[in-house]
């Protein structure tokens, strides 16, 4: 009954180690076609439109995805940036990748 146990254990350590080599090829694989996007002050730049942010109830889902045009302003670390509008003073503060 013992050794059945020991048995029991060692087939969980292998089922996950398994997995955590799965996690990693699926990993390495989406990783392959990310592209690393660094912008620079002066930059013109668009915003995305999430689904629950903005979009027009009149048009649906025929609105637009994109805003903009925006220049960025100043950059902050970890891809945080200052944007401001090409034809207003008003600036905003947005995460971007």
């Amino acid at each position: 009954m013992y050794d059945e146990l020991i048995s029991l254990e060692e087939d969980r350590l292998i089922a996950l180690q398994n997995l955590v080599q799965k996690k990693e090829r699926v990993e390495k694989s989406y990783n392959k076609r990310v592209k690393i996007q660094r912008f620079r002050v002066g930059d013109s730049v668009l915003k995305v439109i999430l689904p629950i942010d903005q979009k027009s109830r009149y048009l649906g889902k025929w609105s637009y995805n994109w805003e903009g045009p925006f220049v960025i302003e100043q950059v902050y670390s970890e891809n945080a940036y200052v944007i401001k509008e090409i034809n207003s003073n008003i600036s905003k503060v947005m995460n971007g990748m």
